[in-house]
């Protein structure tokens, strides 16, 4: 059993890691900004106060931290109030508390794409810089985070990097706020011709498992194709952050939100999205397996098949694939 304190336990993401370790037998300390019933059920630790619980002295005992919290709004200040400034905190506690491993959730938006889209997408690709108005306050200070976590020297810090998560949950972005605003027939800024990258839930928590060194069905070693042992999955300490996309798939803008309107008891006023093409590039996928010895298999169409089970209350039976 190790004890492992995850932030952002109250979110999609969150709740799903929260319940995977619970259910391997690990001590799941929470903070929290409001007790959460679903947390309670899971008999975790919940901690009052949030991110600003967690300090050197919360981190006693903890081997494993997992930063799942973020924020998404426009907001700068309160993005980098949150998704930076709470980073820095949380690897500051780690390093004094002799903590281990770090695991970030991060995201793809922090990549500085090339607009033709015509080379994959790599963990070595540029970041946003954090004064790049245009690339929005989510891209920004994700990326300016990383560059925190950058300069660890004690704590192992590996960083996820995942695009749009498919999955059922009443915080889910794709799984629940869009089909929403879509049901709604609000306008859903989002261009058809575009790729939309995606990963289904499970395979994230699979990669967060498996970068905290948790995942006892997982080879152990470094490099080429192994996960390294548990508690020192991200790195060696003081050495650079091993970083990974977690990307399960690539199908179309136009692809999702079709398959949204297919899932709806009733068809929308009109077609969401705006018939136009933006970025049709692709992320590569080779350093997750190299990097943690996992990789996503789940599907496209399993993913939303568990939304429309949700939604609906249909079930749903769609085989999983790669």
């Amino acid at each position: 059993m190790t004890r492992v304190l995850l932030t952002g336990a109250t979110g999609f993401v969150g709740g799903r890691t929260a319940a995977r370790l619970h259910a391997a037998g690990h001590e799941v300390v929470c903070p929290v900004r409001r007790p959460s019933g679903e947390l309670t059920d899971l008999e975790v630790v919940q901690l009052d106060g949030g991110l600003d619980a967690v300090t050197p002295d919360a981190l006693t005992g903890v081997e494993v931290v997992v930063h799942a919290a973020a924020t998404v709004g426009p907001d700068l200040e309160t993005g980098t109030a949150v998704n930076v400034e709470a980073t820095r905190r949380v690897l500051a506690a780690c390093e004094q508390a002799g903590v281990a491993t770090l695991v970030h959730v991060s995201t793809t938006s922090v990549y500085d794409r090339p607009a033709d889209g015509a080379a994959p997408v790599t963990e070595d690709t540029p970041l946003v810089p954090f004064d790049a108005e245009d690339a929005g306050v989510y891209a920004r200070t994700k990326a300016e985070a990383e560059r925190v976590l950058g300069g660890a020297q004690t704590t192992a810090v590996a960083i996820l990097r995942p695009p749009a998560v498919l999955g059922a949950g009443p915080t889910s972005t794709w799984g629940q706020r869009i089909p929403d605003r879509v049901r709604a027939g609000e306008a859903v800024p989002l261009q058809r011709g575009s790729t939309f990258a995606f990963v289904h839930v499970d395979d994230l928590v699979d990669a967060i498992v498996a970068a905290a060194g948790l995942d006892p069905d997982a080879p152990t070693g470094t490099e080429a194709g192994a996960a390294p042992t548990a508690g020192h999955a991200a790195r060696s300490a003081g050495g650079t952050p091993r970083v990974a996309n977690v990307v399960g798939g690539h199908v179309t803008v136009a692809d999702y939100l079709d398959a949204v309107v297919d899932l709806l008891p009733s068809r929308p006023p009109s077609q969401p999205g705006r018939d136009e093409t933006g970025w049709t590039g692709r992320f590569s996928t080779d350093q997750l397996p190299r990097r943690f010895g996992v990789a996503p298999y789940r599907s496209f169409a399993s993913g939303m098949a568990e939304i429309a089970n949700a939604l609906t209350g249909t079930a749903v039976d769609q085989e999983d694939g790669s």
